[in-house]
């Protein structure tokens, strides 16, 4: 007959915590542009939307790959309605 005996575990398990307040929901981009599409969808040109994404803070992502800029169009649509981004 084998013996096996249970070894007790260094630390016991500690059930998750309940948080009291809800973590907020982070809304990822729906539709990216390009600065060239979100030019033309603003109507201005290609350095008014960089000039305001530098200066202005509109909200702009880069790709991983290569680096480059992309615009959430909802994040646009606000920042020309002049709402908080």
């Amino acid at each position: 007959m084998l013996n096996l005996s249970r070894r007790k575990t260094a630390s016991p398990v500690q059930p998750l915590r309940k948080s009291t307040t809800p973590t907020p929901a982070i809304a990822m981009p729906v539709e990216l542009l390009t600065v060239r599409q979100a030019a033309i969808f603003a109507q201005v040109s290609q350095p008014t939307i960089r000039r305001w994404i530098r200066e202005e803070g509109l909200r702009a992502y880069r790709s991983k790959e290569r680096g480059r800029v992309r615009i959430d169009k909802a994040d646009l649509v606000k920042f020309l309605k002049g709402e908080v981004i």
